[in-house]
């Protein structure tokens, strides 16, 4: 059975083998841990310490490696070094890095330090050195090398795109712009089954959305008529969580209706039969359950009667990983959320990127931008190994796609604008929304996870202030946040 089929994983492992007796049970729901293993995780289990909070390292900082002598450092380890020792060189700073390292380690520090060099340069329009530096850097990375190979490989691509299109060399720069913002896009809202085998062998995504379906779980508690919307439904493995968790209910609090409505711009025939695999899902547990799509030119367009509401039906809203590409400009996403407050929803989760790839400052971008993926790279070397197929495909069309947008493109057409939590913090209460605490069923079920794999055990789970972060050697990845209206 391909791993990546949630739903006949699903239908294999049936809830009446699995599912505790909740008939007298009234206190908080809880999804079922039994349901992790039914989604697309091998059957093996490690146990991994419990951490109450990720360690959030500071920039310069090295990652949580550095504290064993006999640990390599992580690649984010390596790529800070390299930034240490060039803000070094720029500030005349004489003293020695006494960070004992390897001869490969080493290499890997200089090749990211070179990097940097190129994208100040970039960064100061001097383009005749920059692609010197940039033919250097070709010249000692490969898209097959090392984590830091592979990562200075797709930077290197990145800065000649923005040198390129600076310089007026890009043949239709305008329409190689919209076309790949548009294919990631793609990409991302509507997966392949190698996008989703992908997603399968890293813990981020999938710790984040336990999380966050406990907490619609929790909200939803005691409700019998429910109405999902959602914004990015993908291929549906959410609502299989939520769906193993209502059929559990005693029969006195047995749900009479479940509504999904997805909310697209794009892929409404694949959309479609998500939704009749969820309806067939949900009937094998004896769930009614009706599944609408609403298709929208701009999710800036949706309106209020767009979405058919009943008058007795509790509104639960899911946003993963769409809202920050409605922030150029920033009425897009006013429009969006004042149409989600008329519903009235008795909860809104978002999950978002725990990074700040918004600024308006080139460099500044650039750096956040390698130093998170630095740290992704490092988790897929873990997750994946060096010759994994999926692993290529990850970094090539999800991660190599991205850094061109990030770093080449300005304006409206750059869609990846990830901001950390405490900026979405500020945008919602102007909409006079309030943060609700995750519960420690939460970030229990998110803990689950982490223990499903050896090589998991490096993702850190925690909190900030009321918010989920979900993290890889201490830097966060993916944050998650319950909102009330």
């Amino acid at each position: 059975m391909e791993n990546h089929d949630i739903f006949a994983l699903a239908r294999s492992n049936s809830l009446g083998g699995g599912a505790p007796n909740v008939e007298d049970q009234d206190e908080l729901p809880m999804i079922f841990p039994g349901a992790i293993g039914e989604l697309s995780f091998p059957p093996s289990a490690t146990s991994f310490p419990h951490q109450d909070a990720p360690h959030l390292a500071p920039a310069g900082a090295l990652g949580g490696n550095s504290s064993s002598n006999d640990a390599p450092l992580s690649v984010e380890d390596l790529v800070r070094i390299a930034a240490s020792k060039f803000v070094r060189s720029r500030s005349n700073n004489t003293t020695s890095f006494d960070v004992q390292l390897s001869e490969d380690e080493s290499e890997s520090v200089a090749l990211a330090q070179l990097l940097l060099e190129a994208a100040e340069e970039v960064g100061e329009r001097r383009f005749d050195p920059s692609r010197t530096l940039l033919d250097q850097c070709d010249r000692r990375s490969s898209p097959t090398g090392n984590p830091v190979q592979r990562l200075v490989f797709y930077y290197s691509q990145a800065l000649r795109d923005r040198i390129d299109r600076e310089t007026g060399r890009s043949t239709s720069p305008s329409e190689t712009v919209t076309e790949r913002s548009s294919d990631l896009y793609k990409v991302v809202m509507i997966p392949s089954i190698r996008s989703i085998e992908f997603q399968s062998k890293i813990p981020f995504s999938h710790a984040a959305q336990f999380a966050g379906i406990q907490a619609i779980v929790e909200h939803l508690d005691g409700t019998r008529k429910i109405h999902i919307l959602d914004f990015a439904v993908r291929n549906g493995q959410q609502w299989i969580i939520l769906m193993q968790a209502l059929a559990s209910r005693p029969k006195r609090r047995r749900v009479r209706r479940l509504k999904i409505t997805a909310v697209a711009t794009l892929g409404q025939e694949q959309i479609e039969r998500t939704g009749s695999r969820l309806v067939s899902y949900a009937e094998s547990v004896g769930l009614p359950c009706k599944f609408d799509v609403v298709m929208v030119s701009d999710l800036a367009e949706l309106r209020r009667d767009h979405i058919q509401v009943e008058p007795d039906e509790a509104v639960a809203v899911l946003a993963e990983y769409v809202l920050h590409t409605m922030t150029e400009p920033m009425d897009r996403l006013d429009s969006l959320v004042r149409v989600i407050r008329s519903f009235n929803p008795c909860v809104m989760v978002v999950g978002e990127v725990e990074g700040n790839m918004n600024s308006p400052v080139f460099i500044d971008r650039f750096v956040e931008s390698l130093f998170f993926t630095s740290a992704f790279f490092d988790c897929m070397e873990e997750c994946m190994g060096r010759d994994e197929v999926v692993r290529k495909y990850g970094e090539e069309t999800l991660f190599g796609a991205a850094s061109k947008i990030v770093v080449a493109i300005e304006g409206r057409e750059r869609i990846i604008r990830n901001m950390k939590v405490d900026v979405w913090r500020t945008y919602f209460q102007r909409f006079g929304m309030w943060e609700v605490e995750l519960s420690r069923s939460s970030l229990y079920q998110a803990e689950l996870v982490t223990k499903r794999l050896p090589s998991w055990g490096p993702c850190t789970v925690g909190m900030d202030g009321k918010s989920l972060i979900v993290g890889w050697k201490g830097t966060p990845i993916k944050s998650v946040t319950v909102w009330k209206f």
